[in-house]
Parts: structure tokens; sequence; C-alpha cells
């Protein structure tokens, strides 16, 4: 089956995809992850792209610290994942690797059209890169569905406020991608930590409070500028991005 191109009048539609039950079941992703490779319409941007001047500086000024954040080849996690001792699980974070990378090329592909560089480095993502790899994959996992969320929250508002019809497009095929890549670790992480007790549990849903409030505090600061031109409150935006993340925390560690 040949991927259909990604157009202002394209259609997303996942309804064919295999969603995986919510009991973690690694064949199912395998088989979600391979259903959306060959299912997803192929992205194709205008040349150029002109929006508002101050959204446009400070839409590309956001996009390049995300754009960095996707790029990553996640060796890490793979090395991780292969310690786990599931070669479905493998294939499943390699595919998942593969899914980020495309939504790096589809950003580069939207700040080169608005007239934007690609950046080489930015603090914010060495300093989730340093935070995934103080421990294992659990750790790992607990900091990457931080930046999942803050990721898919702000790509829904700019597919939802930017008026142009390409980027609502592309932006809400990433965000459909981000919603199952919560989902993938969330799901995970559940059947991870079930064996653990009680306060263990609360103990870490304390400190993960604490890394995602410092993370969203840190974002709402370094991209404030690219929140206001879409006419979003930094509080707005938090609590947003709160509800998310207290859904997928109390899930994964069972607290429901």
């Amino acid at each position: 089956m040949t991927s259909q191109p990604l157009t202002a009048d394209t259609s997303i539609d996942l309804s064919r995809r295999s969603v995986p039950t919510t009991t973690f079941d690694s064949s199912q992703w395998r088989r979600y992850f391979e259903e959306n490779r060959k299912l997803r319409p192929v992205v194709r941007l205008p040349n150029e792209i002109a929006l508002d001047e101050s959204l446009q500086a400070s839409l590309i000024s956001s996009l390049q610290r995300f754009q960095i954040g996707e790029t990553g080849e996640g060796r890490h996690l793979r090395k991780y994942a292969k310690k786990y001792g599931d070669p479905e699980y493998v294939q499943c974070v390699d595919m998942f690797i593969k899914e980020e990378q495309s939504h790096a090329q589809i950003l580069s592909q939207v700040i080169l059209a608005m007239n934007g560089n690609l950046l080489s480095w930015h603090w914010t993502d060495f300093a989730f890169v340093c935070m995934r790899r103080l421990l294992h994959l659990k750790t790992e996992l607990l900091i990457l569905l931080v930046a999942e969320v803050i990721g898919k929250c702000f790509y829904k508002y700019v597919a939802d406020k930017v008026d142009y019809k390409p980027l609502e497009e592309v932006f809400s095929l990433i965000v459909l991608d981000e919603i199952m890549h919560l989902k993938f670790h969330t799901e995970f992480l559940s059947e991870q930590l079930r064996s653990y007790p009680w306060a263990v549990k609360h103990f870490v849903h304390y400190i993960w409070c604490m890394i995602f409030y410092t993370a969203c505090f840190a974002f709402v600061f370094d991209h404030k500028k690219a929140l206001k031109a879409m006419n979003i409150s930094s509080a707005e935006f938090i609590e947003t991005c709160s509800k998310t993340f207290h859904v997928k925390a109390t899930r994964a560690l069972g607290l429901e």
C-alpha cells in the first residue's frame, strides 16, 4: 500500500490502525507501528510559508528547539531496550525513534519554508538528554514522557491556533503520533511498575511531578513569545500540559 500525499485537503484517519489494548503487549504495538508506517500520508509542504511577521519569528524560534529534540538517534534508549530482553519491544522502540526522526524532518521543512535556519545545539535538549541518561530504561522513559507531553500540547496549539491549513494538517499528524507514543510508553511503564510498593509509587510520583513542573515552567519561559503570539497564556499552557501529564502519570504508576 502506498502512502498518500499530505496536503491541505487530506483527511487524516487512523481508524485502520490496530490500536493496542490498555495492557502492554509488545506484539500488538509492533503491529501498530508497522501499520502506522505504511498508512501515514507523505508530507508535502509549500516551499515558502508566510505568516504574520511576529508569529512567524517566534514560531521559528520554538520549532528550532523541538527540531533538535526530535532528531536524536536514540542510542541509549535502544541500548536499554535491548537489556529488557524482548525482541519485539526493541523493534517497537526502533520504529518509535524513526517516527520521532520523521517529525524532525517535518519540522525542518517547516522552519526552512519560513526562512528560518536549523540549530545544532540548545540547552533545553542538552538538559533533557543528561537527565534521561542518569539511570536505566524506566528513568529514561519517565523523563521522555515529560518531553512528549509538553511537545504534544504545543503541537496541538500550533494546529489549532495558527490559521494556515498546511500547518494545521502536518501538526495534526504529529499530534496523533504523539498521542500514541504517550500511550505506548505509559502502558510499558505500567507493566514495569506494577509490582512496586505503594509507598515507592507515591515517591516516584512526587519526584516525577517535580521534574514535570520544573520542565513546564522552563518551557513557558523559553517559549513565551510563541505562546503570546498564539494568544496562549503561560497558565493555560501549564494547565493543559498538567491535565495530560497527571492522567499518564497516575496510569503508569497504577494510582488511578
